[in-house]
């Protein structure tokens, strides 16, 4: 009885021990031109803890780059690929890391635009510390690969900062020379958001 009772204080000390961290999905503009990114952009988090990521601006997603997304595979190889729904203005949603390992995120809607981030679950390992090589469609796209390779997103840097925020990343980074501002006006119209928000 007694070794009964120590371990269902083990459990409710675990259970009630995990996190929930909110990250913000965002839409700004800035002196390089319109942002896309979460905030934070780098987060680091233990294994069982949640993220609850919030729609501040319209018409996100959060995506595992995995494999089976026909993309590069940047997350732990034990895990399944995941993504949310669009995620609506002041929605929610949430996802539990149990894996541990970085884990490296894109928004499908804004990718080029540089719309992307990395959560380290416990100990960095796996695919996503190996730097980004593949830019194309089919890789890490447009500016979302200088994001992951930004010296801010090291994943020894998110451990020791805890998370990283987007003012953090290199202004040399974020420029974004495609596509063009009447592109990502015309983008944001079709999800149904007026131009210049």
């Amino acid at each position: 009885m007694k070794h009964l009772l120590c371990l269902l204080t083990l459990s409710l000390t675990l259970t009630f021990a995990q996190t929930t961290h909110d990250v913000q999905l965002f839409i700004a503009g800035g002196e390089s031109g319109t942002q896309f990114y979460f905030e934070p952009v780098g987060l680091h988090i233990e294994p069982g803890d949640t993220v609850r990521f919030i729609g501040v601006t319209p018409h996100h997603t959060v995506t595992a780059y995995h494999a089976q997304h026909a993309k590069s595979h940047r997350v732990p190889d034990d895990v399944p690929p995941f993504s949310s729904p669009v995620v609506p203005v002041t929605e929610t949603w949430e996802y539990t890391f149990d894996i541990p390992g970085t884990y490296d995120l894109w928004c499908g809607p804004h990718e080029a635009w540089g719309m992307a981030m990395r959560i380290v679950v416990g100990e960095p390992g796996g695919p996503a510390e190996e730097p980004v090589t593949d830019f194309s469609p089919e890789g890490v796209f447009g500016v979302s690969g200088a994001v992951l390779n930004d010296a801010a997103l090291a994943s020894a840097n998110i451990v020791d900062a805890g998370q990283v925020a987007w003012a953090d990343i290199s202004a040399e980074t974020k420029v974004q020379p495609l596509p063009s501002d009447e592109l990502v006006g015309s983008i944001m119209q079709m999800y149904g958001a007026p131009a210049g928000e």
